[in-house]
């Protein structure tokens, strides 16, 4: 009799199963969300979108989601560096996206294939029973195979102001044999176009912002290393770290916990700035231990990829410290043209000074001036950005209020509530004629406290009477980032027919104010 237990012996000792051991069957598998820096990025401090179709498939609803995609991850609330601004002429850049020749089809095919499949029964004598039984038969047999076919296209561009122009087409043809998983998108003609608008979406944010570009990392499973894996398939990056460093192994036990902890490198720095040193750090560190743990297992396949997959995204961290070192030095020398035009502007027409009042002034603009109403227009032409700059005319301020630096805004005007409430207000001259419009906007941030504000208006009425109007803004919100708000100031009754002052009551919290502006149309 042959013996089959030396055999079984040499079979566990083949090198593939060393890769069974530290990875297992199914594979623990992980998703760091690694972010790519932008392709064509705006320098810019304030930035539109403008989204529009070239031909009549593309329709309102697919420019809708692009427009959407894009101005969600350009608001300053999502990490983004610019300030985003509804109308082109406020921008400094504008990103532009086109669409056009959108094709989609999905139809139905039946195709002949060649099965091998039952096609009878027979009968046989089974002369070790000694009688007939019944088999059955299989033959190569020709049928008919239902398949969905779905392939579209779609042309499309990303043009942003002082970059390259970015190709933002897609394609998408997949075959589907009836009865398997049809993705969404290939059920619908009419779903495959917004999925093909959407990867549209997707490329344009690409172009213009830092965008998610995540990746599958696999842990090894060895038992040692379990109590660290929960915590990683958790996301508690920092808990896996701190099991998998408490005790060095031999051998492949060895290599595996320094790839795990390789992994935790990697996926502590996708938590922190792509253009921080803190993330190249940690990338450098995640690359030394996938290395290391190379060098101890050779044989082992799964340990190849982990090293070229940190120079990629050490290669997106140099991408992004490039592009924030460029825009700073835009930024830079963009103020400094700012301030010297500013300069100018109030040597030619200094502005007033009061004692006590805070140095800022709404922007309060009539539509198609491009200056201001009651402020000296070579003041508010330096204020493309709606910044509150020392050069203006001052706002009257009761209580505490101050001019401070906001990142990526310049100046912007800080306010304190207190005992009475603070106020600042700003008297003004701008009519507003019949069948005109007229709206009340800003921008806000509530940096302490519970923030409520409000607007005041007072304003002459259509019959000559004085009146005061009172608009809520905020009423209780907590410490966040800047928000927009805007007022139908014409739809106020009894009408508006001149606006003599603006006010902006702070009751409660600490509120940051930018982009104060009265626009008549």
């Amino acid at each position: 009799m042959r013996r089959v237990v030396p055999f079984l012996l040499v079979a566990l000792a083949l090198p593939g199963s060393t890769a069974l051991a530290k990875f297992g069957m199914s594979k623990t598998k992980v998703i760091l969300q690694r972010v790519r820096p932008p392709e064509a990025p705006p320098m810019a401090d304030n930035v539109a979108v403008e989204v529009r179709s070239a031909t009549p498939e593309v329709t309102g609803s697919h420019v809708n989601l692009v427009r959407t995609r894009l101005e969600g991850v350009l608001r300053e609330g999502g990490g983004s560096p610019y300030h985003l601004v509804e109308r082109t002429r406020d921008a400094d850049a504008v990103v532009k996206v086109v669409m056009s020749a959108l094709r989609t089809e999905v139809r139905g095919e039946v195709r002949v294939e060649t099965k091998y499949q039952k096609t009878g029964e027979r009968t046989k004598w089974n002369d070790k029973k000694k009688k007939n039984e019944t088999e059955d038969v299989y033959e190569n047999v020709k049928v008919p195979v239902k398949w969905v076919i779905a392939e579209g296209s779609i042309a499309a561009s990303v043009d942003v102001e002082g970059a390259t122009s970015v190709d933002a087409s897609s394609t998408y043809r997949e075959e589907f044999k009836e009865g398997s998983d049809i993705p969404p998108q290939a059920t619908t003609e009419e779903a495959l176009g917004r999925f093909l608008v959407g990867r549209v979406a997707d490329r344009a944010v690409g172009a213009v912002a830092f965008s998610p570009d995540p990746v599958e990392a696999l842990l090894a499973v060895n038992g040692e290393l379990k109590d660290g894996n929960k915590f990683a398939q958790a996301g508690q990056w920092d808990d896996a770290l701190r099991e998998w460093t408490r005790k060095v192994f031999k051998g492949d036990t060895e290599a595996a916990r320094l790839h795990n902890v390789g992994v935790a490198h990697e996926a502590m720095a996708y938590r922190l700035p792509p253009q921080s040193p803190e993330h190249r750090d940690q990338l450098e560190q995640a690359r030394d231990f996938y290395l290391s743990a190379q060098k101890l297992d050779r044989d082992e396949k799964y340990f190849r990829d982990p090293p070229g997959r940190v120079e990629i995204s050490l290669g997106y961290a140099a991408g992004a410290t490039r592009f924030m070192a460029d825009l700073d030095r835009y930024r830079e020398e963009h103020h400094k043209r700012s301030r010297t035009a500013a300069a100018a502007g109030a040597k030619e027409a200094p502005a007033a000074s009061k004692a006590g009042t805070a140095k800022a002034a709404p922007v309060v603009k009539t539509a198609g001036s491009g200056v201001a109403g009651s402020a000296s227009a070579s003041a508010a032409s330096a204020l493309r950005n709606g910044s509150f700059e020392s050069s203006l005319s001052p706002w009257a301020v009761s209580g505490k209020g101050d001019v401070v630096d906001e990142a990526k805004r310049g100046h912007v005007l800080q306010v304190a509530a207190g005992s009475p409430a603070t106020s600042v207000s700003q008297a003004v001259d701008i009519p507003i004629e019949a069948g005109r419009s007229a709206t009340l906007s800003l921008d806000y941030r509530v940096t302490a406290g519970e923030g409520q504000l409000k607007s005041v208006l007072s304003y002459v009425d259509t019959t000559g009477k004085d009146r005061t109007a009172t608009l809520p803004v905020i009423g209780g919100e907590q410490p966040g980032a800047w928000s927009p708000w805007t007022a139908d100031v014409a739809a106020l009754r009894p009408r508006p027919s001149r606006i003599k002052e603006v006010r902006i009551v702070v009751d409660s919290g600490t509120v940051r104010l930018d982009n104060v502006a009265l626009t008549v149309k």
